[in-house]
C-alpha cells in the first residue's frame, strides 16, 4: 500500500530553482527566515551563517561603492511592502556581495519583494525574489565602452596604421584595427583576450618589455624600424615597423594609465630600399641619398638605363628591367605622345618639368611629377630625371575638393539651419535650409542681418547674449524664436562652436539652429497641466473642508430634533402640533442635507466633465431656450429681459457648460431681485480680439464690496431669505476658467450687479 508523503515545504523552498529570500517584516532588521540553495551558492554563503540574521547584516553595503544603490533600494522596497502590503518591483541595482577575503565582488541584480499575508490581511512574511544579471550588465558595459573607444579613436582606426589598445597587466586587447590584425594575421576574435595568449609569437620580440615600460613609467616610447618576425601566408619573414606606445587613460582625469595605446607603421619597404641604396654603386650614392624620389636615366631611344629602388617600387618592377625595358611601357597610354615630345626636347638640351600618369607592371596607377635635364657625358641624347610620386597630393587635393562639395551637400541637406561667422560674429555663410526657412536673401542676412528674422520681443536679449558670447570665445547655446517664410515664429535651439587655432584664438564660429518648437509647445502644455493639477488639488482641499462643514450642520440639526422629540415622547404628554412642528423641522433639515449632497454631486461631475465636447453654439437660440425654461419665474416676478448678442452669432464652446453659465447667472438675477422694483435683466455679448465677453446685468439686491470678494467661493451665500446652496457661481467660475477664460463682477449694494464672462476664443471657431 502506497502512503502519500507529507510535503516538506522547507526542503521544497530550498531546492526550487531561482534566488529567493523569506524575510520577517521586522524593520529595520528584516530577519532571514529562509533562503534558496541557488542564492546561497550565488553569494558564497552557508545556510547556517545567514539564518536568523538581518539581511543587511549578512549582505552589508560596500563602503567603497559610492554610486551603488542596491542596499538603499532594497530597504525602500521592503519598507513599501511593510507599510502598504503591496508587491514592489525594484529597479536594476548594483549590490556588491562580500567575499571570504574581506572584500566585495561587483554584482548587479533585478529583484522584487512581495507581501505574504493571511486572509485577514495581516503581513507574516516578505518573499524577496532576485536575479543575478551581472554578466549581462557588464557585457553591455563592455560593449558600450568599446563603442566609445572606437568613436574616440575612429581617426586612428581609419588611418593606414596598425592600431591596438591593451589594458591591465595582462594586456587585454580592448581595441584593434584591421591593419593590426593583418600585422599579426589574426581575426577580431582575439578582442578581449590577453595579448600574449592571443599572439604568443609577439612576446619574445621585445613587445612585452615595451608595454610594461610604458604602463609603469607613464611615458611614451618610440621605436624605429623594429624588426619583427611574422608568418604571412605560411612564410615567416622579417618586417620593420616604426612603433609608438603611449600610456592609455580610460578617463581624462585618471592619474595612472590603465593600459597602452600602440601604433605601428609598416616601414619594411623603406628599410629594404635603404639597404639597397647603401649597396648601390658609388656614382649613384650621392644622388640617392639626396632625394627620396625616383631617379632614372633614359636613353635617347627611351630605354630605361638606370632607375633607383624607389622608382622601381613606383613602377612595380625590379632591376632586371634596367637596360631592357622602355619607359613608355609604364607611361599611361594617354600621356605617351606628350612624354615622347618632352623627352626629345630634353635630349636636345632643354630642361623641362611636367606631370603624367604611370601604370605599374602590377596595374597600380600613380600621378608623377618629373624634372628632367640633359645628362652630361653621355654623348648627348640621354636625360636624367628626378620624379616624385604626387598621387597622394593629387588625391588630397581631389579629396579636399570632394570634402568641400560633400560639406556643402551635407550642410544644405541636414534638417538643421547652419551658419558660419568670423571671430567678431559677422555671419558670412548660411546653408540652404536657412534661406528656405526664413525666405530671406543672402544679401539680407550677411553680417548681423539675422536680427531681421528674430522675434521683436526676444531680439534685444539675443543680441546682448551673443555679444558677450563672441567676446568670451567659448562654445555656447541659446533658445529663441525665428520667423519663417510663412511669417510664423518657431522656437529654435542654437549651438555655436568656436573653431580655434593652436594658440587658442577663435578662427571662426560654426553654428546650427535646431527646431524645438514642438518641444516648447509640449513643455508649455505640461506646465499648464501641472498648474491645473495644483489648482485641482487646492480645490479638492477646499471641497473636503467645505463639504464636511456643510454636512455637519443638517446632521447636528437632525440629532437635536430627534433628541427633542424623544423627550416629548418620554414625558408621555405631548401636543400633536408640537410633534408635527419638530417633524417639519426634521424634514427641512433632511431637504437641506439632500441639497448639499446634490451640490456635492454636481461639483464632482463638474470636476470630471469640465472639458465637455465643444462645438459652435448659437448664443441667441441658447438664451431663448433658457428663458423658456424659466418662463414661470419670469412671469411670477414680472421680469423684463433685454437681449443684445448680435456681435456674437456663435461661440465655440461646450453647449452644456455654456447653458449652465447663462442659466446660473440669469437664475441668480431672478432669485436676488429687489422687492422694491420689477427685475430688469440685460444679456449682451461683445467681441474682443481674444475673447467673447458675455455680460449679464440686473437691478437686484447687489452686494457689498466685502461680500464681492467671497462671492465665487464654494457654498458662500449672503442672502438667507432665498433657498440655495452657494455652489452655482463657484461652478460658473470653474467652467469659465477651465476653458481658459475668467469672470468679473461689478456690484453696488441695493442697486444691482453686473457679471462679465470672458470666454476665450478657440482657433477652431474660425475653421
Amino acid at each position: 500500500m502506497n502512503e502519500e508523503l507529507p510535503l516538506n515545504f522547507e526542503l521544497l523552498f530550498n531546492t526550487i530553482p531561482g534566488s529567493f529570500l523569506v524575510l520577517k517584516p521586522n524593520p529595520p532588521l528584516y530577519t532571514i527566515l529562509a533562503i534558496s540553495d541557488e542564492l546561497l551558492q550565488s553569494t558564497g554563503k552557508q545556510r547556517a551563517d545567514v539564518m536568523g540574521r538581518g539581511v543587511f547584516e549578512v549582505y552589508p553595503e560596500n563602503p567603497k561603492a559610492i554610486t551603488a544603490t542596491g542596499p538603499a533600494s532594497l530597504r525602500t522596497s521592503l519598507q513599501n511592502v511593510v507599510e502598504n502590503k503591496v508587491p514592489d518591483q525594484m529597479p536594476t541595482v548594483r549590490y556588491d556581495v562580500p567575499t571570504p577575503a574581506g572584500g566585495f565582488e561587483v554584482r548587479y541584480w533585478s529583484a522584487n519583494s512581495r507581501p505574504v499575508a493571511d486572509g485577514r490581511g495581516e503581513l507574516h512574511y516578505i518573499l524577496h525574489t532576485t536575479d543575478d544579471i551581472t554578466e549581462k550588465i557588464l557585457a553591455d558595459k563592455r560593449e558600450t565602452d568599446l563603442r566609445a573607444i572606437e568613436e574616440k579613436y575612429s581617426l586612428f582606426l581609419q588611418a593606414p596604421l596598425a592600431v591596438c589598445i591593451m589594458t591591465g597587466p595582462e594586456n587585454l586587447i580592448e581595441l584593434i584595427n584591421d591593419d593590426m590584425l593583418r600585422f599579426y594575421s589574426k581575426s577580431k576574435d582575439i578582442i578581449g583576450q590577453p595579448l600574449f595568449e592571443a599572439i604568443p609569437e609577439a612576446k619574445d620580440q621585445g613587445f612585452a618589455d615595451m608595454l610594461d615600460q610604458v604602463r609603469k613609467t607613464g611615458q611614451t616610447l618610440s621605436v624605429l624600424e623594429h624588426p619583427t618576425k611574422l608568418t604571412v601566408e605560411g612564410n615567416e619573414s622579417v618586417y620593420y615597423y616604426n612603433i609608438v606606445c603611449q600610456p592609455y587613460y580610460k578617463e581624462t582625469d585618471d592619474s595612472e594609465p590603465c593600459g597602452v595605446f600602440s601604433i605601428a607603421q609598416d616601414v619594411t619597404a623603406q628599410v629594404l630600399a635603404k639597404k639597397r641604396v647603401e649597396e648601390s654603386e658609388a656614382r649613384l650614392q650621392a644622388i640617392i641619398e639626396a632625394t627620396p624620389e625616383c631617379i632614372k636615366i633614359v636613353s635617347p631611344g627611351g630605354r630605361l638605363e638606370y632607375m633607383n629602388p624607389c622608382g622601381l617600387t613606383m613602377i612595380e618592377g625590379d632591376e632586371e628591367l634596367l637596360g631592357k625595358a622602355s619607359v613608355l611601357d609604364v607611361i599611361a597610354p594617354e600621356y605617351r605622345t606628350a612624354w615622347k615630345k618632352h623627352h626629345l626636347s630634353v635630349c636636345a638640351g632643354n630642361s623641362l618639368s611636367w606631370e603624367f600618369d604611370i601604370i605599374g607592371l602590377k596595374g597600380t596607377r600613380r600621378r608623377m611629377e618629373t624634372h628632367a635635364v640633359p645628362l652630361p657625358g653621355q654623348g648627348g641624347g640621354s636625360h636624367l630625371a628626378v620624379t616624385r610620386d604626387i598621387t597622394r597630393r593629387k588625391e588630397s587635393e581631389a579629396a579636399l575638393r570632394e570634402s568641400e562639395e560633400q560639406f556643402r551637400i551635407f550642410a544644405n541637406n541636414i534638417e538643421n539651419l547652419a551658419w558660419m561667422a568670423n571671430p567678431e560674429g559677422n555671419i558670412y555663410w548660411y546653408n540652404e535650409r536657412w534661406f528656405k526657412y526664413t525666405g530671406a536673401t543672402e544679401d539680407e542676412m550677411l553680417g548681423w542681418g539675422w536680427e531681421k528674422v528674430h522675434h521683436p520681443d526676444h531680439v534685444e536679449r539675443v543680441v546682448a547674449f551673443v555679444q558677450r558670447a563672441w567676446q568670451a570665445g567659448e562654445t555656447w547655446e541659446l533658445t529663441f524664436p525665428l520667423r519663417g517664410a510663412d511669417g510664423e515664429y518657431r522656437w529654435f535651439l542654437t549651438r555655436a562652436y568656436a573653431v580655434k587655432d593652436e594658440k587658442g584664438n577663435v578662427r571662426r564660429w560654426v553654428g546650427t539652429n535646431t527646431n524645438i518648437d514642438n518641444q516648447k509647445k509640449a513643455e508649455a502644455s505640461l506646465e499648464a497641466k501641472n498648474t491645473e493639477l495644483v489648482r485641482i488639488n487646492n480645490d479638492l482641499d477646499n471641497f473636503i473642508y467645505t463639504a464636511s462643514h456643510d454636512l455637519k450642520a443638517p446632521i447636528s440639526n437632525i440629532e437635536g430634533l430627534i433628541g427633542l422629540l424623544s423627550e416629548e415622547l418620554a414625558e408621555g404628554e405631548f401636543q400633536e402640533a408640537d410633534v408635527r412642528h419638530i417633524i417639519g423641522m426634521m424634514e427641512r433639515s433632511v431637504e437641506r442635507f439632500k441639497r448639499t449632497i446634490t451640490s456635492l454631486t454636481d461639483l464632482v461631475k463638474l470636476q470630471q466633465e469640465n472639458a465637455g465636447p465643444a462645438n459652435r453654439v448659437n448664443l441667441r437660440e441658447l438664451i431663448g431656450e433658457i428663458l423658456l425654461d424659466l418662463e414661470p419665474h419670469l412671469k411670477a416676478s414680472a421680469a423684463r429681459i433685454e437681449i443684445e448678442v448680435d456681435d456674437c452669432t456663435s461661440i465655440y464652446f461646450s453647449e452644456k457648460n455654456l447653458r449652465s453659465v447663462v442659466l446660473n447667472l440669469v437664475s441668480n438675477a431672478l432669485k436676488y431681485a429687489s422687492e422694491e422694483r420689477a427685475p430688469v435683466i440685460s444679456i449682451s455679448c461683445q467681441e474682443q480680439p481674444d475673447y467673447h465677453v458675455l455680460t449679464v446685468k440686473d437691478n437686484g439686491l447687489g452686494l457689498s464690496p466685502k461680500n464681492q470678494e467671497q462671492l465665487f467661493t464654494m457654498f458662500k451665500r449672503f442672502h438667507d431669505h432665498v433657498e440655495g446652496t452657494g455652489i452655482g457661481l463657484y461652478m460658473v467660475k470653474k467652467i469659465v476658467e477651465g476653458a481658459g477664460g475668467y469672470i468679473t463682477l461689478s456690484s453696488k449694494e441695493g442697486r444691482g450687479s453686473e457679471f462679465m464672462v470672458f470666454i476665450r476664443k478657440n482657433d477652431k471657431a474660425s475653421e
